[in-house]
């Protein structure tokens, strides 16, 4: 009991000798001036205020999903049997086969392109002779144009058989020979991935009869992802399509939408924001975490600054921070951004009474200045 009475005593003692070495010091109501000796005897410590573009917000859980302009649903271009399924899940490389389906509308299709070239090569030679007929005066104008009238609409007829034939998933190659060997391919129609991504929602087996038009599997590009994230509506208001984001162990992300809808439960919004994928390690459902970079809200381009949160005092019912202008400390109202990961975000509600390049702020001894600074107002 004595040891503690003695312990409170020398640290009353201190205390007032604090106290007294600042207010000897006093140049105004709001304003110090301490020497060198005073700074070490106080223990005090100034750090350089950072000026910074951005602030970050507070940290949000985000869910990975696929962008809806990807998602694509392929259905069986005809009618016809699965007799191979070469992916059933997960991803998949653009140009990849995915399913084949053995079709006889194909072979039936073939069949048609290769009679209609058969009859083109006809008439071609029909328009030959009709050319030659009419050079010597035999054949009549009107016999010409008849003869080319036909070649135009075989040609015509053929040109749609063949993108008919592509549409279906028929390859180039595989139509070239067709027509160069004047034989039927293969019956079996390929269904091929159009981009790289990932494959869900298959609802077909190997071995089962399929019809033209009927869904077989859906397909989500997987580069670029997209994050969602359900932000608060006052934080949504002030979000810009385009603006940057930080995203946990991926780096910087960008804002590519902003629902205009809010959810009536939660009074949140949700927010789309586009990461990189291209190494394809990002999963559909997977978790993140994603804190989005902030602009200052004034109409002016004043600074927003960066120090170390213990800076930050309550002062006379404000929040401030005290300053080193010259050989003066100042307490100056600031108007807090954020505060992350022991950084303090913040504005100043006016700026230092001396013309300065640098902010320099007091990161450690806030509470003896503040001390010091009550004191003396109990003394005026």
């Amino acid at each position: 009991m004595r040891h503690w009475t003695k312990m409170m005593v020398k640290k009353q003692v201190m205390t007032g000798a604090i106290l007294t070495l600042l207010l000897s010091f006093q140049v105004g109501a709001d304003e110090l001036v301490l020497s060198k000796e005073q700074y070490k005897t106080l223990g005090l410590q100034v750090a350089e205020a950072t000026k910074v573009a951005q602030y970050p917000t507070q940290m949000f859980p985000a869910q990975a999903m696929f962008h809806p302009n990807t998602i694509r649903t392929l259905s069986a271009p005809l009618s016809g049997k699965v007799s191979r399924l070469n992916v059933v899940h997960g991803a998949v490389s653009k140009g990849q086969v995915i399913v084949e389906i053995e079709s006889a509308e194909l072979l039936a299709l073939q069949s048609q392109l290769l009679s209609v070239s058969s009859d083109l090569k006809v008439l071609k030679n029909e328009l030959k002779r009709v050319k030659k007929l009419r050079q010597s005066g035999v054949a009549s104008a009107k016999a010409l144009q008849q003869a080319q009238a036909d070649v135009d609409k075989l040609q015509a007829e053929k040109a749609q058989q063949k993108k008919s034939l592509r549409l279906m998933g028929f390859s180039k190659e595989s139509t070239q020979r067709l027509l160069s060997s004047q034989s039927i391919q293969s019956s079996v129609l390929s269904m091929v991935s159009p981009v790289d991504g990932q494959i869900f929602d298959l609802s077909i087996r190997l071995g089962e009869r399929v019809t033209a038009n009927q869904p077989l599997f859906s397909l989500g590009k997987t580069q670029p992802m997209l994050l969602r994230v359900k932000v608060p509506v006052e934080l949504a208001n002030r979000l810009k399509k385009g603006e940057r984001a930080e995203v946990v162990s991926l780096g910087t992300a960008m804002i590519e939408h902003i629902d205009p809808d809010v959810d009536a439960m939660t009074q949140t919004v949700d927010v789309h924001v586009e990461v990189d994928n291209r190494d394809h390690e990002i999963r559909p459902g997977q978790r993140f975490q994603i804190r989005f970079l902030m602009s200052s809200d004034t109409p002016t381009s004043q600074a927003i600054y960066r120090v170390p949160s213990n800076a930050i005092s309550q002062f006379e019912g404000k929040t401030v921070v005290f300053i080193k202008a010259d050989d003066v400390i100042e307490a100056k109202s600031i108007k807090v951004m954020n505060i992350q990961n022991k950084q303090l975000y913040f504005l100043l509600q006016q700026p230092p009474s001396n013309s300065m390049n640098t902010l320099n702020v007091f990161v450690k001894g806030s509470t003896a200045i503040k001390s010091a600074f009550e004191a003396q107002e109990s003394d005026a």
